[in-house]
């Protein structure tokens, strides 16, 4: 009786505590929100937010518990994860474990779906899975979510995602907007391949910028390929129309580290080779290391 007693007290102290670290959790979560620091950078460039942090268009419901937050935004650390739940959104319903296996093992997948079942992020049905948010368009909005997380849980920075704001020439939609070390920080999430990604969409990122004016700018792609093969290019051509012939000499497209690029030190090009955050501070302690200067001077 004395074992069983105490073997009850201990599941009971077990819940107690777990009930504790949602509770820890949620707090953090709210103490990390301050998106009011970002809408105010952006209201000293007379920009007006009229929509963020959209909670309908994510992989998980806008109902999970703050405590399964945290743990699917560490999840999301992984690459394999990430390609994982890329899968998932494109068959979203009536999907088993061998529809998941093109990036990794059938036994790596099942933990992911087990995580996520326990999560309420996927249904269990018959020996087949399917999304509890239905229906998923992209897997962009969760992507651009995580990486405004990282700002906030990585960096200690107050960030928006899935901005959009009152119409400006570019079109007003900005996937990340962070307020880092007093300056603004706009970050272009791309989830496609290089290959996926248009010169229009390059041309987009350098419009945005021009409207935006902040400090520090990022187009990130999710992918561990090469950036100088396509990417880079791009940004060269954009670059060299914008600015004409001499832009290569005023506004070289430079190799910063492996597959990061920079344009004087305040524009990078990001992929996700190694480390998603680690690729994030290499750029943003290479800005702090250059004094920075305007942009872009006219032609």
């Amino acid at each position: 009786m004395d074992l069983k007693k105490t073997l009850n007290e201990i599941k009971l102290l077990k819940k107690k505590v777990q009930h504790l670290s949602e509770e820890i959790e949620s707090i953090k979560a709210i103490s990390l929100e301050g998106p009011s620091i970002v809408e105010h950078r952006l209201k000293m460039r007379r920009i007006q937010v009229l929509r963020k942090n959209p909670t309908d268009r994510l992989f998980f419901p806008p109902s999970l518990l703050p405590f399964y937050k945290v743990r699917f935004y560490k999840m999301m650390k992984r690459y394999s994860f990430r390609l994982v739940l890329r899968d998932m959104v494109k068959i979203q319903d009536q999907f088993c474990v061998e529809d998941l296996t093109h990036y990794c093992s059938s036994k790596v997948v099942q933990g992911y779906c087990d995580l996520l079942f326990k999560m309420g992020a996927i249904k269990d049905g018959k020996g087949k899975y399917r999304t509890t948010v239905s229906p998923l368009y992209s897997f962009g909005p969760t992507l651009e979510w995580f990486i405004a997380e990282m700002f906030k849980r990585e960096f200690a920075t107050p960030a928006l995602y899935g901005v959009s704001v009152k119409k400006t020439p570019s079109g007003g939609d900005y996937d990340v907007i962070a307020s880092w070390n007093q300056r603004l920080v706009y970050v272009e999430v791309k989830s496609s391949p290089p290959k996926g990604i248009e010169l229009s969409e390059v041309a987009r990122f350098f419009l945005r910028i021009e409207d935006l004016q902040p400090e520090v700018a990022i187009l990130f792609n999710d992918t561990q390929l090469r950036m100088k093969d396509k990417l880079v290019v791009m940004f060269e051509e954009v670059l060299e129309k914008n600015y004409g012939k001499q832009s290569k000499a005023i506004y070289p497209v430079e190799r910063l580290i492996e597959e990061l690029f920079h344009v004087q030190h305040r524009i990078f090009i990001v992929n996700s080779k190694r480390d998603v955050v680690e690729n994030f501070h290499i750029c943003l302690k290479d800005y702090i290391r250059y004094s920075p200067t305007p942009f872009f001077k006219g032609k």
